[in-house]
């Protein structure tokens, strides 16, 4: 039995540890006290990161009814990104015993970057199969994944939908070059709602524009498809309705992180209630850019 209103995500999550104006060209380890050490002159930062947290976080945060199946894993990381998507309401399946994941990134006043990622455990997708049916699963790729992932993705997906589940799917621009092209859109057929960005769907489909990708798209399937564009917005259609374009307001020297994870929370938030895929998407539009704007990642939206 569908539970209204019940909105499960399955993907991974992270501890983003942000460094900023430090030097990372040259820089040598000494075995002596001082020489060693660089005092920063602004505080470290941490963030909540990846496809299945942060999307999770948000739809906590919008009163929606959310169960998060992440690769969390028992130890200190764990307990405390389980404790910031707890405190927004989110419901947590079981940790892992295993070690979170955690990405150090340094970064220089230049914008010059330097990452040290921990990966953590793959996601467990076929644990999803255990919760509540959903009224929808947000299901989305992430660094780690291989061919194996897609396919337990897509054994999920249609056994949610089988369910009466709805699914919106992100690829991320993880599985370019990983899987086939035809496994790919095998997946398609599983999904209800495909929210990707205009360069990661050039990957799998030929068109010129946003509309003719999006086209190809509907034409295998889908019924609904949000094309993110950063700056310059948004592009949405569906199956035999209404298409368009979302226009955003622009963001100088902006900080990225979260924007299409806060994107795909508000837009399954605003399709779990009812809303028209228009204003889904226009309303996904408007978190995203405050999250961009915010500079803090999902932690960082607006009341």
């Amino acid at each position: 039995m569908v539970v209204p209103g019940l909105v499960h995500v399955v993907g991974n999550a992270a501890l983003d540890i942000l460094v900023r104006d430090v030097e990372i060209a040259g820089a040598t380890a000494t075995d002596a006290w001082g020489a060693n050490v660089d005092i920063l002159a602004r505080p470290v930062e941490a963030a909540l990161g990846g496809c299945g947290a942060a999307p999770a976080y948000v739809l906590g945060r919008l009163g929606t009814s959310v169960v998060l199946n992440a690769n969390i894993g028992g130890d200190a990381w764990g307990r405390m990104l389980a404790q910031w998507l707890k405190e927004v309401g989110v419901e947590l399946m079981a940790p892992l015993d295993a070690a979170t994941a955690a990405h150090v990134i340094a970064l220089a006043p230049d914008g010059r970057r330097r990452s040290f990622y921990y990966t953590g455990p793959s996601v467990d997708w076929d644990r999803s199969l255990a919760a509540a049916t959903p009224e929808w699963l947000l299901v989305s790729g992430y660094g780690k994944v291989a061919a194996g992932d897609l396919e337990a993705m897509r054994g999920v997906c249609g056994q949610m939908r089988r369910r009466g589940a709805r699914v919106l799917f992100d690829p991320s621009p993880w599985f370019a070059g990983r899987v086939a092209v035809e496994d790919m859109r095998a997946l398609w057929e599983e999904v209800d709602c495909l929210s990707v960005t205009q360069d990661e769907l050039a990957a799998w489909e030929e068109g010129a524009d946003c509309q003719a990708l999006a086209a190809a798209v509907l034409a295998r399937g889908v019924a609904q498809v949000a094309i993110k564009r950063g700056g310059q917005g948004a592009y949405y259609a569906e199956r035999g309705g209404a298409c368009g374009h979302v226009a955003v307001a622009r963001v100088e020297n902006a900080n990225t992180v979260g924007a299409g994870d806060s994107f795909n929370g508000r837009l399954v938030h605003g399709l779990c209630r009812g809303e028209s895929l228009a204003a889904a998407v226009a309303a996904a539009a408007v978190v995203a850019t405050g999250v961009v704007r915010g500079g803090r990642g999902v932690l960082g939206l607006a009341s």
